[in-house]
């Protein structure tokens, strides 16, 4: 269940109907609400209490700061005196500001919890107590800032020999006391706010699959935060911690350098004794920060290529136990452009980005520890670059997330048009389709090179922005040092420290801001990748039961079945049939009927929409999809082999012996053309078997099956494009594999269809007639009009053997094939 936002566990409430899908509508399935969970708006009470209290405490440590040059601002800290210093105000900002925002986060979330359990008594004496809390510390502050003024104004007033704080200071404690006062006027409305929370909740429903849906119940889809970016790398947290260390003391050996270079200018104006010892005391800062650069940089990039080879894993994983409806509205080139590109642009942002974004921060920060020592008034000149820069790289930033997800998705278009071309070159070739996928896959590149052009533009605008107003600042910082050095109130040595460090802020600003970019491309690039890693299979296949022994019986009960991506039409309408043990059923009819829909449902690649497939007696919903398909094998009319060798292909779905692996090639009339290779069993057969003959390739499809010894065997015929010879080995295998099993076979030649135990003719999604051959003929329906049909079309094949009858069952077949009728006569067939 995704976490709900903004304050407080989300509220989750279970809807008694389930989440069963209505109905499919173009723009995505229409799913019913099973749970809902709630989140907060953004602009509530306490977010604007944060708020205030979070520049209240920025404000008043600022303004502390800027006070005066930095021997009056040391004096007021060594040397503090209670009317002459806000340092105490500075540290009480500092304290209120922490114990409010956590106080104020757990009064919203333990309030937000009452709202569904009203009588906890312990939730409301918690939220009684943090009430109080946040009520005791305003007040508290607000007492203590107003004696201090109150204090100051009596001196101010009345004290002729008083020393007169830094105006800084003055409206420093000006601030504070405002300030404070607005938020105790806030605390007192606690309890009405929160009593209000819900009111202004916000409720999410969400499909039984964890998927949040909008108001029209169709999913939506989510950008993920950048935190559940970082998320993945949660695994390589010791990597990332170790390299974290190794980058304070890189990053430190970069903030302490430049107060050195002013100190070896003063040196040089001293002595050389001096200029010699700060001179070594800086080169032994650059070993020590080398060395910890070099440890950074090892283990923030070992961890990247863990997490990615981790990321990978996890998502292919992800990808291959989904329910095959998926892979039938989802491309292949796409799912493999997910695995590649996308991951590869999560690799740095999760790890090595992460090391940049601390070393970056740190040196900003240790920047201006070190100049405000220094100078603070230089050093507010350069603070107020900051709102301009963070205010453009926001903007930046999500202007680089949604271009780069559409950019990634045009990547995507492109290798799913050069996946579909090269994996089907001989298509290509034989209708000389060269230029149409040329241009296909070069619309696709171009589509996404203008999304790139637009990711160009806006890059090179923001650094040229980013670069304007961080010299300008150098340069202002530079003019008024300068000035400072003029008048004698400043070193020289110290303007050159100051100037170093003005540097580093202002690069490190420059980098940060280009960072949050790459940041914002890796969470548009991730937001397919957690679809695919947080979606669950609609087919649910968890604890699935394994039985001691499992017969071949298959039986249907009033099964109806449309497929996912063809929601407009019905395939199956109310089948029923049973398959006892041992049998062997044919399945006939026209193409489109249904046959192969029925076997698919038998491996259950699909669920039915209603009704009940029986596994041996069993629901096959209840069983481990897993451990049946082991009992379960099928030879298709076009087998789909791997690139492996033969001996893998054949094993492909048990551990084998070598033995067992011969055995099951003798019996599929497949041992002599293997040996027959150089390599025997060893030989590779090429992507999708392309080295091999049809006739090979079904051999070895046939070996496959019997090597798992199935109690049920499935046949989709698979001679019927064969010459004679490689028919006569094949029908011979296919014969030898039936025995002592269950058999369902989608027949398309009469004589495999004499052979039946029981024919199926199945007509538009129905059970027309079933019976036995004879029986079928002598009904003088659907089955018998099938067959004279295709005698009365017929043409004598050059393909079977002299003497024999056999007939294409299926009227719409591309090749339409009649062999010899035995006598002449369509009453002796």
């Amino acid at each position: 269940m995704p976490p709900g936002m903004g304050g407080g566990d989300a509220a989750r409430r279970r809807n008694t109907s389930g989440d069963k899908k209505k109905e499919e509508v173009p723009d995505g399935p229409v799913y019913t609400v099973s749970y809902h969970t709630y989140t907060l708006p953004l602009f509530r009470y306490t977010n604007a209490v944060r708020s205030i209290v979070i520049i209240d405490g920025l404000l008043t440590v600022i303004l502390w700061l800027c006070g005066g040059d930095s021997e009056y601002f040391e004096k007021n800290i060594v040397e503090f005196k209670f009317m002459h210093s806000v340092f105490d105000l500075a540290m009480l900002a500092i304290l209120k500001t922490v114990l409010l925002v956590v106080v104020s986060s757990a009064l919203e979330e333990s309030a937000h919890k009452m709202v569904d359990n009203p009588f906890e008594i312990a939730l409301e004496n918690q939220v009684f107590w943090l009430h109080v809390g946040m009520k005791l510390i305003t007040f508290s502050c607000l007492v203590a800032s107003v004696v201090k003024v109150g204090l100051v104004l009596n001196c101010l007033l009345n004290v002729a020999d008083y020393e007169v704080m830094s105006a800084t200071y003055n409206a420093a404690c000006i601030s504070f006391v405002t300030f404070t006062f607005i938020e105790f006027a806030l605390c007192l409305w606690s309890n009405r706010a929160m009593r209000k929370l819900q009111l202004i909740r916000i409720q999410h429903p969400f499909n039984d699959m964890g998927q949040e849906l909008d108001k029209d119940g169709r999913v939506m889809k989510k950008s993920p935060g950048i935190l559940k970016v970082f998320s993945l790398a949660k695994d390589e947290a010791p990597l990332v911690t170790g390299g974290l260390f190794a980058m304070l003391l890189s990053s430190g050996s970069q903030v302490v350098a430049p107060l050195f270079f002013g100190k070896v200018v003063d040196a040089a104006l001293d002595s050389m004794t001096e200029l010699n010892r700060t001179v070594l005391i800086l080169v032994g800062i650059y070993i020590v920060g080398s060395i910890a650069s070099m440890a950074r940089a090892w283990l923030f990039v070992l961890a990247g290529q863990r997490m990615v080879a981790r990321l990978r894993k996890n998502l292919f994983a992800s990808v291959i136990r989904q329910d095959i409806a998926f892979f039938d509205t989802n491309r292949t080139g796409e799912l493999c452009n997910r695995l590649a590109s996308d991951t590869q642009v999560l690799q740095n942002a999760v790890t090595v980005n992460i090391s940049m974004l601390s070393r970056y921060i740190l040196q900003i920060i240790g920047s201006m520890v070190f100049m405000f020592i220094l100078n603070p008034s230089l050093t507010g000149i350069l603070l107020a670059v900051v709102p301009i820069v963070s205010f453009s790289a926001v903007r930046y930033g999500k202007f680089v997330q949604k271009q780069r997800k559409e950019f990634q998705d045009r990547l995507a278009d492109a290798g799913t048009q050069a996946e579909e071309a090269l994996s089907s070159i001989r298509t290509v070739r034989m209708f000389s389709g060269e230029p149409k996928v040329k241009e296909l896959y070069g619309n696709e590149v171009d589509r996404s090179y203008q999304v790139g052009k637009k990711l160009a533009l806006a890059q090179g605008t923001f650094d040229g922005v980013i670069g304007v107003i961080s010299q300008g600042a150098v340069a202002l910082v530079l003019w008024y040092g300068g000035k400072l050095v003029h008048e004698k109130t400043l070193s020289a040595g110290v303007l050159t420290s100051f100037l170093l460090y003005t540097l580093q802020v202002a690069i490190a600003f420059a980098l940060l801001s280009s960072l949050y970019g790459d940041f914002m491309q890796a969470v548009g690039a991730s937001i397919r990748i957690f679809t695919l890693l947080e979606r669950r299979p609609g087919m649910i296949t968890d604890d699935g039961q394994i039985l001691p022994i499992l017969t071949g019986e298959v039986e249907f009960k009033h099964v109806r079945f449309t497929y996912p991506s063809r929601p407009e039409a019905e395939i199956l309408k109310g089948v029923s049939f049973t398959v006892e043990s041992g049998e062997m059923v044919a399945l006939v009819g026209p193409s489109g009927g249904g046959k192969s829909t029925i076997v698919s449902l038998i491996e259950r690649f699909y669920d039915p929409d209603s009704g009940i497939i029986y596994l041996g007696g069993h629901d096959i919903k209840s069983l481990d999809p897993q451990w049946f398909r082991k009992k379960i094998a099928m030879v298709s009319q076009e087998p789909t082999l791997f690139a492996f060798s033969i001996r893998e292909n054949i094993a492909y779905g048990r551990e084998a012996t070598e033995e067992e692996v011969i055995e099951a090639a003798k019996q599929a009339n497949a041992h002599d053309f293997i040996s027959q290779f150089e390599e025997g069993y060893d030989t590779l057969v090429g992507e999708r078997g392309v080295r091999l003959s049809g006739g090979q390739k079904q051999r070895i499809a046939i070996a496959r099956a019997l090597i798992m010894n199935p109690v049920l065997l499935l046949l989709d015929e698979a001679t019927s494009a064969l010459d004679a010879e490689s028919e006569h080995l094949v029908k011979e295998a296919i014969d030898r594999a039936m025995k002592s099993r269950t058999v369902i076979v989608i027949a398309h030649r009469l004589s495999t269809v004499r052979n039946a135990s029981k024919v199926l003719v199945i007509d538009k999604g129905t059970i027309a007639e079933m019976g036995t051959h004879d029986q079928l003929l002598e009904q003088n329906g659907v089955y018998k009009r099938l067959v004279l049909r295709q005698l009365t079309a017929g043409t004598v094949s050059s393909t079977a053997a002299p003497g024999t009858t056999d007939v294409i069952l299926d009227p719409q077949a591309v090749s339409i094939q009649t062999q010899a009728v035995v006598n002449g006569s369509v009453v002796d067939v």
